[in-house]
């Protein structure tokens, strides 16, 4: 693991800290709410802190890159088969994914949001949303919670359906694929990554790192965090310890992940905790709130004349 290095004024931009070597679109845009937290975005480049003790971030599995790597399925993105226990699936067909998209990491502490770097990362980017988007993910523990007093302060790995601890067994989709390591040895924050073997292949592990850090090419970095920070700092203060690295002392499950492009996103601003609509755009009475009985209608007493219903525009992992 790489220290930090320090930067001149003249120094490049580091490509971690704005792909778009300029403003963004989302800044662009002007558009407020939810849309406005994705100037956060801009904070993946470290700016602070000693990132010495992220030695962690260079982990390997216990028996990754102990075999040779199986039959190749495809070229692109040199997909080849892993026997794995567990939960399998389809091997992806590798494509073009979205320039950005938003991921939701959904949790039994809350949701973690992060945008996917499909132009700096299409492989990875492209087996991440695969594996949403058939459900792999779908109701699993995550396996191994690493957390200090330095940056980053939290390292959640997730991402293997069926693991158990102690065990020789590997655990994956049943198939690897050569993921993109170009932002090793850039600043980086808060970001997702997917864990790779000694040959550079990643399966369907991940990490999601709260904090600063230097990546090597152990992991492959593919999104950054834009909105949850909290949930991961809840998850991180779990421990009795301050550091601590192992199983989380609590159960931290995945309930899901959803991938959206960018270009699917609502443009309106953001509605949580805002008063809700209906689907007329008129205003509803917050719950709580006293409103002035009608005359012949008893004081305290409150008759509902609709019940507004949310319909999930898509099915959770699927």
């Amino acid at each position: 693991m790489e220290p930090r290095r320090d930067r001149s004024e003249t120094d490049d931009e580091p490509v971690a800290s704005n792909p778009y070597r300029g403003t963004a679109p989302w800044q662009r845009e002007g558009s407020g709410g939810w849309k406005r937290g994705l100037a956060g975005f801009g904070a993946v480049v470290l700016t602070a802190g000693s990132v010495a003790a992220v030695a962690w971030l260079a982990f390997r599995d216990d028996d990754a890159g102990a075999e040779e790597a199986g039959e190749v399925i495809s070229e692109q993105c040199t997909i080849t088969e892993a026997d794995d226990v567990g939960k399998g699936a389809d091997p992806m067909e590798p494509g073009t994914p979205a320039e950005r998209s938003i991921a939701t990491v959904q949790t039994n502490y809350g949701e973690i949001a992060v945008m996917l770097w499909g132009d700096l990362a299409p492989c990875g980017v492209e087996a991440f949303t695969h594996l949403s988007q058939t459900g792999f993910y779908t109701s699993h523990d995550c396996d191994r919670l690493t957390t200090q007093a330095v940056d980053p302060t939290a390292i959640l790995r997730c991402g293997s359906p069926g693991y158990e601890s102690g065990t020789e067994e590997s655990y994956g989709p049943g198939w690897r694929f050569q993921a993109e390591t170009g932002m090793a040895g850039n600043d980086v924050a808060d970001v997702l990554a997917l864990v790779t073997d000694d040959q550079g292949q990643a399966g369907s592990s991940f990490a999601l790192i709260r904090g600063a850090a230097v990546p090597t090419a152990g992991v492959s970095v593919i999104g950054g965090i834009v909105d949850g920070y909290e949930v991961l700092d809840q998850i991180a203060a779990l421990t009795e310890t301050v550091e601590y690295d192992g199983e989380p002392p609590l159960p931290v499950e995945i309930w899901g992940v959803t991938v959206t492009d960018l270009g699917d996103l609502p443009t309106g601003p953001d509605t949580i905790g805002e008063t809700p609509t209906t689907p007329t755009g008129t205003p509803t009475t917050p719950a709580g709130t006293a409103t002035t009985p009608a005359p012949g209608t008893a004081t305290g007493t409150a008759t509902p004349t609709a019940t507004a219903t949310a319909t999930p525009t898509s099915k959770v992992g699927g």
